[in-house]
């Protein structure tokens, strides 16, 4: 069991983000090096760079495209987006000491604690809901089921793992406590002591990480990214 705690908590985390990072530049290279074969229109409008800059913000931040397609979908999916931001920016509470931030701002302890388990509590239900509602509509609808693939089903059933296990951890009798896995971080930013990380001891956690972990090597490979290959998206037309 050390052995498995060394390579999860000790290993994985450098092999993961070396993955990441050379599988998005290599994703990046290649849309960059996508033809854009040239067309003719008659007319033929100018190019426009700023209306093309605010169009391609407005389908990355509102979904434009499926909101014109499907609402009922857009509602779902933009909820979870949404959601899913709110959890990243809190968990730049795990990893280091924004407390501080808050507290001189005039916030005590026990209020930032109260804000992170109100607002972190209803994020982490909240987001498995949708994740369940987004994965049993791939596979109940017919015309959906068809479109789907195993990677689309493999990314939502590792998301809501890591929000169940993130859920336990947060909603366990016993809260699971964020000066372990500040000090953990802290060990693998420096390389340092990070086998007999405290943190590593508690099972919850050692199965969140390399949940997550897992999820940070696939979505490079994965239909996740698209929050990146929408900026490399060349659209002829854009209705105004």
């Amino acid at each position: 069991m050390d052995t498995l705690r060394f390579l999860i908590g000790g290993v994985l985390p450098y092999v993961a983000v070396l993955v990441f990072l050379v599988a998005m530049v290599w994703r990046v290279r290649s849309w960059m090096k996508l033809p854009a074969p040239a067309m003719t229109l008659f007319p033929a409008p100018e190019p426009d760079g700023k209306a093309t800059a605010i169009n391609t913000a407005k389908e990355a931040v509102f979904f434009r495209s499926l909101f014109k397609g499907d609402k009922p979908l857009w509602a779902f999916a933009w909820g979870f987006h949404v959601v899913l931001a709110l959890i990243f920016i809190g968990h730049a509470r795990v990893v280091s000491n924004v407390d501080r931030v808050f507290m001189s701002l005039g916030m005590t302890e026990a209020g930032i604690q109260g804000m992170s388990s109100g607002v972190g509590g209803a994020a982490g239900i909240l987001i498995l809901l949708t994740a369940v509602i987004l994965l049993a509509r791939r596979l109940l609808l017919p015309r959906v089921r068809e479109i789907t693939s195993i990677g689309d089903v493999l990314a939502l059933s590792l998301i809501g793992a890591i929000v169940i296990t993130g859920n336990m951890m947060r909603f366990a009798p016993e809260h699971f406590d964020l000066g372990l896995t500040r000090e953990y971080f802290a060990n693998l930013a420096t390389f340092s002591g990070v086998g007999d990380a405290a943190a590593l001891q508690n099972g919850v956690f050692l199965t969140h990480m390399c949940l997550a972990l897992l999820l940070l090597m696939y979505i490079p490979f994965s239909k996740i990214l698209h929050f990146g290959g929408i900026f490399f998206t060349h659209q002829l037309i854009r209705k105004q």
